[in-house]
């Protein structure tokens, strides 16, 4: 169980994507596999459907991931966790 979670934060923080890269559809259903696997990786607060699609849709509109992978993350309710400062993607999670 151990070396399942060590060998899953290694993969997690092998993730590091610059400013400047776009998450392809492919990139953003594979982060959001890996994050939805780490516990406490994203918020307990409830993200409801329209606040997902204006994260989604602001991301878009940044350059950070791609038409594909908008819709993708509007189908299955995953939004981008950015960061406010670096503005790179630093979580893929569920929302409602």
């Amino acid at each position: 169980m151990l070396l399942n979670a060590i060998a899953l934060v290694s993969t997690l923080t092998s993730f590091t994507y610059q400013a400047n890269d776009v998450f392809t559809i492919e990139a953003y259903e594979e982060r959001a596999r890996l994050d939805s696997q780490v516990r406490n990786r994203c918020t307990s607060i409830p993200v409801s459907y329209s606040e997902v699609k204006v994260r989604i849709n602001w991301a878009y509109n940044q350059g950070l991931i791609t038409e594909r992978a908008s819709y993708w993350g509007k189908a299955y309710a995953y939004y981008p966790v950015i960061d406010m400062f670096s503005h790179q993607i630093t979580a893929i999670c569920k929302g409602g």
